[in-house]
Order: structure tokens, then sequence, then C-alpha cells
């Protein structure tokens, strides 16, 4: 649960932001936009949807436990690619952390431990991108990754 010293910071960073972006010449904006779509592989429309781009995502919930800054911790993936994973917590850690994460796929037993980077935070959890997938553990969180989910309809 978010306290209220960090939902002060939170709003803080977020004011001087948009401070210093409307302070900004469009041409400096467009760039802005430009790194930080990249940076965080999204794309933000017209309709100021934001739109995730490139490699497939696939929401799951796979428990993972993982190491932040000596810090032990359990929790769930709530979505994966073959490039990182979105991780639910109520923690906060800053983008730029090192973190080292053991998790099992449904297809695959056998578990995997990677190392990370925190690529972004938010209140909800925070986006981890893989610092080096061997190739064959690539393959298989790629294929996890394409795979189409089965919908079931429940019938009374």
């Amino acid at each position: 649960m978010a306290t209220p010293e960090k939902t002060k910071n939170d709003l803080s960073v977020k004011s001087k932001l948009i401070t210093l972006i409307d302070y900004m010449p469009e041409e400096m904006r467009i760039k802005l936009l430009k790194f930080l779509e990249e940076k965080l592989n999204i794309t933000v429309s017209e309709d100021l949807k934001i739109e995730k781009r490139g490699n497939n995502r696939r929401s799951c919930l796979i428990f993972v436990d993982y190491i932040i800054q000596g810090n032990a911790f359990k929790s769930y993936i709530l979505d994966i690619s073959a490039f990182g994973v979105f991780i639910e917590t109520n923690e906060f850690f800053p983008v730029g952390h090192d973190i080292s994460m053991t998790f099992s796929l449904p297809n695959h037993k056998k578990p995997f431990n990677l190392d990370g980077k925190i690529v972004w935070s938010g209140s909800q959890g925070f986006g981890a991108k893989f610092n080096y997938l061997p190739p064959r553990q690539k393959d298989l969180i790629k294929s996890f990754s394409e795979e189409t989910e089965d919908i079931y309809d429940i019938t009374s």
C-alpha cells in the first residue's frame, strides 16, 4: 500500500516533470517522447492509449522468488516476454536496481535463474528487463509468451 509520503513524492515528481515539459520547446518534447517510448518499449497513440511494441507479452500468474539489494522477496509475474517481466508488488523499487529471479514456466518445470535490471516502477509493481537469456531459455520464454491462451465458457 502506498504511504502518504510516497504519494506526496510521486505527485511532486509528476508536477516537476509536467512543469519542465511545459517549459520545453516542441522539438525537445518530441525528442523526449521518442526517447521514452524507445526506453519503455511502448508507443503512445494519438488518442493517448499506450500500446506495447515489439515482442509478445503474455499475461500470466507465475510465482517468482527474487532478490534486490540482498533482500529476498516472493511475488507473481503478471506478464512475460523474451525480454522481461512485470512483477506485482506493493514495494517500491527504483529504476536501475539489479534483480535476480527464480521462476518456472507452466510448460517447463525446470526453474529459470535469471538476472535483470528494473526498467520502470509503478504503484502496482515493476518491469524488469533480462540481462541475458541463454538461447534455449529465450526460445522457451518466447514460445510460452506467443502461445494463445485458452478461454473457457462457463455454463450452468
